[in-house]
């Protein structure tokens, strides 16, 4: 018997499409755990974890992918290495860094599927707008005491801001803020967490397989055994739905081990490459996102660019022109190999 016979005997399964995938595993806590887990069992190809965190002690009552002398190593290495150990046949990447940095649009664009397994309204609208810029389907799940919401967006559909107020949506980490703001955390556990993440697992995996997939939000109830699809429309005023046009991306030979001084050499008069996100040490009081004000050696990985990144390239002068490079495939640090 081979690893995936099993498998074989399921009327619409399709193994070769599963190992042929790539898939994008944005948050690796107690839902990320358990998605990615049961997707490299299932034999998907390749899945890239990103997550910036550490493994703290009440990850270890529900993501299953961490042991006790895991406290305090970085969440998506450690779970990468388990995988590994679960899985053979699947490669698995490691980021390490924030998602703006951590995982490229061109990376977003060219997956199978993203998932989002994150635990902030200000991390999901950030993964959902990158996804709508690179034209990405987007796969969410989040957990509440007793149930939770699995939520599959496509970029011509609904987006997860659309079902939120204009206030919501304008929520974003604060990297000027003097301290932390604490937030309450809510109740969580194990088997809700389990629950939510192979209901995640098993949607992406008929999505992966070809099978029929209905986009929507199902809202889960496990105290009283129910599964409730939720009607969302998309809200023409959402800011998030912003794809990039293809026909003004240039992809580079550059990655993200070259330099803003590399990058220059594809710039015309008056033309400056930007970043999603500000430059290392930036203030307050001069946030800058334009590569020209980074020194001209410094490479783009240390510049939190991430691999195979889609940058905007902006005009100045009497005609405001945008267009992007996208730079190719390399490793940096956010891709520990």
């Amino acid at each position: 018997m081979g690893r995936f016979d099993r498998h074989a005997r399921i009327p619409g399964w399709d193994q070769q499409r599963l190992a042929a995938a790539t898939v994008v595993v944005c948050g690796t806590g107690a839902l990320g755990s358990q998605c990615a887990q049961a997707l490299a069992l299932a034999g998907v190809g390749r899945l890239v974890l990103c997550d910036p965190d550490d493994v703290s002690e009440s990850n270890l009552s529900r993501a299953p992918l961490f042991r006790a002398d895991d406290i305090g190593r970085p969440k998506a290495p450690t779970a990468a290495r388990r995988l590994a150990e679960l899985s053979p046949v699947t490669q698995v990447d490691a980021r390490t860094a924030p998602l703006v940095s951590g995982v490229g649009l061109a990376e977003l664009r060219d997956a199978s599927l993203v998932v989002g397994c994150l635990d902030s309204l200000a991390a999901r609208l950030q993964l959902a707008g990158r996804c709508l810029q690179a034209g990405a389907a987007l796969l969410d799940g989040g957990t509440s005491p007793w149930g939770g919401e699995v939520r599959l967006y496509e970029p011509s559909g609904p987006c997860f801001g659309c079902g939120l107020s204009d206030r919501d949506r304008s929520v974003q980490d604060d990297p000027w803020a003097c301290a932390d703001v604490v937030v309450p955390q809510a109740g969580a556990s194990a088997p809700v967490s389990a629950l939510i993440g192979s209901w995640l697992a098993v949607t992406a995996v008929r999505l992966l397989c070809g099978a029929d997939t209905t986009p929507g939000l199902v809202r889960v109830d496990a105290a009283g055994g129910t599964a409730v699809p939720v009607t969302v429309r998309r809200d023409p005023r959402c800011p998030l739905h912003a794809p990039i046009p293809a026909d003004l991306v240039t992809p580079v030979p550059d990655t993200v081990l070259s330099t803003p001084a590399d990058l220059s050499a594809h710039l015309g008069a008056e033309e400056a490459v930007m970043t999603w996100a500000p430059l290392p040490g930036s203030t307050r009081a001069r946030e800058s996102t334009r590569l020209s004000d980074a020194p001209t050696r410094a490479r783009l990985t240390d510049l939190g660019v991430a691999p195979r990144e889609i940058l905007p390239v902006l005009t100045a002068g009497g005609t405001r022109r945008i267009r992007y490079l996208e730079l190719s495939e390399d490793g940096g640090k956010g891709t520990p190999r």
